[in-house]
């Protein structure tokens, strides 16, 4: 039996959220359920502009979400994925239209709430 479209998203985000919690714990947490918000209040593309900018020493875990949110819309949207490379990402959203823009940026919410949830499911090193 085939996945449904959430399990997919569930599956991604579980990875991720394991990965980003076991990184950076609080931080990670943190950034990943503000994320969405930040992304209704100012629009994907700057939201992922904000999240490369971060200096990568001292917010790592900006890095971290930035890679995993474009991997997963990069999964889920690109008939044949390709490396999520921020610069190339941010041209391919530039040519889209509006529909196209609006879809990855609800693909992007739907990702988030996933990850949103699933970092309090993770249990860190110090537990």
């Amino acid at each position: 039996m085939p996945q449904t479209l959430d399990q997919k998203r569930a599956a991604l985000a579980w990875g991720y959220a394991t990965a980003g919690v076991t990184a950076h714990e609080k931080k990670y947490k943190k950034l990943a359920k503000g994320a969405s918000a930040l992304i209704m209040n100012s629009g994907l593309m700057p939201t992922l502009a904000y999240y490369n900018g971060q200096d990568r020493k001292k917010a790592a875990e900006s890095h971290l979400l930035l890679e995993h949110l474009l991997h997963g819309l990069v999964v889920r949207l690109q008939p044949q994925p390709t490396p999520a490379n921020f610069s190339k990402f941010m041209e391919i959203l530039q040519s889209r239209g509006s529909r196209e823009y609006l879809r990855y940026t609800d693909e992007a919410l739907e990702l988030l709430k996933w990850i949103r949830q699933f970092v309090d499911a993770v249990e860190t090193q110090g537990t």
